[in-house]
Parts: C-alpha cells; structure tokens; sequence
C-alpha cells in the first residue's frame, strides 16, 4: 500500500465498495490495454513499410565492384587504411525524416573484401557509382602506387541453391563477444622495439595464409559490410560504462512514449494500488544511482586497462559493421573441420581477454553437430550465399560498431616485409601521366572509343594520314668500259682525256723553291 488518500466521487467510491478486485483489474485494463497493443501495431506498420521503401531505393542504386593492389615495394601501413576510413566517413548525410520513413533512404555502405580463388588472394571494395570517386581518392591519397581496376563480380562463382551435386559451403557471420563499446586488439599492439625490418608483425598476414592454401576447386572469401549510423549511440553507451567507472551518478531520462504511458496508466494504478495493493509502475519514477566520489581510486590495474581502451575506442569515428565468412569447394575438396578451425585461428590474433573478441555467430553457421540441425543445414547454407552475394547490412545478425583503427587492422594492404608469393600485386609502379597531356575535345575519339564506338571517324583519320606515294628514282647506267680491269690502270671519267695536255720533263723549277 502507498497510503495515498484519494478524495473520489461517491458514484467511484461505490463502485470500488461494490467490485470485486479481480474485476476491477480487469475493466481497468480493458480500458488502458488498448494502448500498448494499438502502438505495437502502429510501430509493425512503419516497420514494414520502412523496409519495403528501401527495398526500392536499393534496387535503384548502381554499384561497382573495384580491384585493388599494390606494388611490390610499395610503402603501406594500416595507418593509411585508417585515414581512408576516416575520409570515405564524409559520405554521411544528413537524412530528414521524410526521406527516411517515406522514401526508404538509408546512409550509403561499402563492402571490403578479401577474397581467396584457388589460392590466389585479391582486395576489392564494393561501393555505389555515387561514391566511387570518393573511394578513389581516399585511396589514392594514402597510397598513390595503388592500381584500381573496375571488374566483374566474383560471387557467381558460388552456387545458389543446396543441396546440389557441385559444391558444398560452410561459414559463418562473426560476432563481438561484448558489447560494441569494449575494443578490439589493433594494429597498434603489433608494433615492436624488434630488429629494424621486423617492427611490425602484421596480423593479416596469417588471414592471407589461410586464404592461400585454399586448393583447386576452393573458394575463401571474407566480406566487411560498414556503413555510417545516424547516430554515435554505441559510443554513449560506452560513456556512460566510463561515468560509473569513474563513480559518477547515472541519470534516468524519461522517454516520451514512457511519459505518455504514465500519465494514462496513473488513475488505473492508484485504483489497483488503493484497492488490492498492486502497484503497475514500480513505484513511480528511477532514483538515481548514488554518487561514489572515490570510485576511480579503487579501480583495479585491468579495470584501468579496459577503462583507458574505451575511451581511446570512443573517441574515433565508428562504424556499423557485419562480418562475413564464406568457404566453398567441391564435394571432392571439401574440408569443413579444417576450415573451421582456421576461421576461428585467424581473427584469435584481434582478441583481448579483457576486452573483445571475434566469434563465430551460432544461428548463422551450418551445423550438423546433431540430428535436429540437419533439418535446417541446407536452408542456413543457403541464407549464408544469399547475405554474402546482397552484401546488405540489415539481413543476418545484428551489427555492431567499430572504430576506423579496428577496421584498418582487419583490412589493409599488407607491408612490404610481409608480403607473400600468393598476393596478387601490379607487377610495377606506374607513372604519372604529365601535366600538358591535353584532353579530347567535343566529338574527338577518346581511348574508350577508339577501339571501335567512332569507327567512321578512325577510318577517316586513317585516310588523312596515309603516306605518300614512294619516289622512283631510276638507277644511273655505266659501260663495262668504264669499270675497274684487272692489271689496268683504273679508267678516266667520262669526257676526260690525258692527250689534250700532255705529260713532259723539260718544265724549270720554280723559282722559289728553296736550295739546300
């Protein structure tokens, strides 16, 4: 009992003389139960319209599939790949409330794959020709040597439908341990005081070696579908970890459906209150939690750990993200226990036994552990090829929040002292085109036209730069007579003769000359 006295009317007073309790309770919430179930099917209807709306708008949007790498010798660290993240984060719009519940307009998302093809290991990004400048910039400006080449997509390699005579696919969608404020290990642990070519042991590396060893008739592909939230509520989240931490009071806000429930559900709940003792609210609004002033100074050396990591984690732009794993092979190849095995071995080196961890997601991974799972095996492979080929964030698991630092050391182009036989590289370091290379003006043949769209123009160029007829020079005649003879003095020229000045002894000496 509250011991709250109500001045009631007599007709209220008698009806509550009169009433049974349990009947009471029930007109009580025949009177109010309508609310809570009317807004439950209000909230549905948004919710199925929302998704049918961007089910339109994604069908409209035109993506491209682009093939990144790198030369040999080329200087890359995660550092570069994080800036990128960090720039491509300025395709985030603000989006107004009637493009989002009318129109189905979401914030743009990439995909970021490393993909294994019968051990050949290739980069690529998957992003919406809107933003396709944007990726090649942000890429360019961290890694000027890069090559990007626009290609067709990979995932057609896979099959649809199982079971099938072909092939065969395992996976899994992989998820954080903790909530999405706790941080991964990053790139950053990785570096070390060691010898001068060795400070840096790239953990990707044994992400491209598992990939590598895939054999003929196997398929590795890994994807990471991030987009940017509207919100940064992850990051709140992890605040508010840090505020009682730090021994700082948490402060319950009321939302606006809680006050509207309240303030509709307060004269039933004092009727049930005064009559039967029944208190519907709990007991009226949340107290805050005690302020504890020297909470931080008892914290222990891991509770500072986490502490410092978290808000290092919160301080840089995060990202809503969904992992990917998918193996295919033939019936022949197929090497499910050993595949495993290596998805949960490679993403072991980002874990933190205080902090995160990547695991395989349960509901999302075919299973034939028992007999019941059998009955749903198929229909799981099947729901893992069709996440993977629509590479869309909402379908699947839940995703959760990375920062760019996280992102970086899942993805990036690994370093030169790292790098293995099995990556796919430009054979060379291209150069820049020169400033004065002019551009094709209105109407002129480009390089795309050139091999064959503008054929009337090329075959007119042909014929403007055909070369001229060749000069025909008629090669001079000489007698046998004036030609060279065996033990004959060599013949005059024509025209020249020795008889009209002949050769005598009786000429003087001139008189210059000199007398010894």
């Amino acid at each position: 009992m509250l011991g709250i006295v109500l001045n009631l009317p007599p007709f209220l007073a008698n009806y509550i003389a009169t009433t049974s309790p349990i009947t009471m309770a029930s007109q009580a919430l025949l009177i109010v139960g309508w609310v809570p179930i009317f807004g439950v099917l209000i909230w549905g209807f948004i919710e199925i319209w929302v998704d049918h709306k961007q089910g339109q708008y994604n069908a409209h949007i035109e993506w491209v599939l682009l093939n990144i790498s790198v030369p040999a010798g080329a200087i890359n660290t995660p550092k570069g790949m994080e800036n990128f993240f960090n720039n491509i984060a300025g395709s985030k719009s603000a989006i107004t409330w009637k493009e989002a519940k009318l129109l189905g307009k979401f914030q743009a998302y990439f995909s970021l794959e490393i993909v294994g093809c019968e051990g050949d290991v290739k980069f690529y990004i998957r992003t919406s020709t809107k933003y396709r400048d944007l990726v090649e910039a942000a890429l360019y400006a961290q890694y000027p040597e890069a090559h990007i080449v626009e290609t067709p997509d990979y995932v057609d390699k896979v099959h649809d439908h199982y079971p099938n005579d072909h092939t065969a696919v395992f996976g899994s969608e992989m998820k954080l341990a903790k909530p999405s404020y706790y941080p991964l290990r990053t790139y950053v642990s990785f570096e070390h005081m060691g010898e001068k070519d060795m400070r840096f042991k790239d953990p990707l590396h044994n992400i491209i070696e598992v990939l590598g060893k895939m054999r003929k008739e196997e398929y590795f592909w890994i994807q990471i579908v991030i987009q940017q939230p509207d919100e940064q509520a992850w990051a709140k989240e992890g605040e508010k970890y840090l505020d009682k931490m730090m021994g700082k009071e948490e402060k319950h806000h009321e939302t606006v459906m809680g006050t509207a429930m309240k303030n509709v559900a307060w004269l039933p709940n004092q009727i049930l209150a005064q009559s039967v003792g029944l208190d519907l609210m709990g007991g009226g609004a949340h107290g805050d939690e005690k302020k504890d002033d020297f909470r931080m100074f008892r914290m222990t050396p891991t509770e500072r750990l986490v502490s410092d990591a978290i808000s290092e984690k919160i301080s840089k732009i995060g990202w809503a993200t969904k992992i990917r794993v998918l193996y295919s092979a033939s019936h022949k190849q197929y090497r499910k226990p050993l595949i495993a095995a290596m998805i949960k071995g490679m993403f072991h080196p980002y874990a933190h036994l205080n902090m995160n961890k990547l695991g395989m997601h349960d509901h999302a991974t075919p299973k034939d552990d028992y007999f019941w799972l059998n009955w749903e095996i198929h229909h799981r492979m099947h729901n893992l090829v069709h996440r993977y080929k629509t590479r869309q964030l909402g379908s699947g698991a839940s995703p959760y929040y990375l920062n760019s630092e996280e992102l970086a050391s899942l993805f990036h182009f690994p370093a030169a002292d790292a790098r293995t036989p099995i990556l796919a590289t430009s054979g060379a370091r291209r150069g820049e085109a020169p400033l004065e290379l002019p551009f094709a003006e209105e109407g002129e043949a480009d390089m795309h036209d050139w091999q064959g769209h503008n054929k009337e123009k090329v075959a007119h160029a042909h014929e403007e730069t055909a070369p001229a007829a060749a000069l025909v020079v008629p090669t001079p005649h000489i007698h046998n007579d004036f030609m060279p003879q065996p033990g004959k003095p060599a013949p005059l020229p024509p025209g020249l003769s020795l008889a009209a000045e002949p050769i005598t002894d009786d000429d003087d000496a001139p008189a210059n000359l000199p007398v010894l």
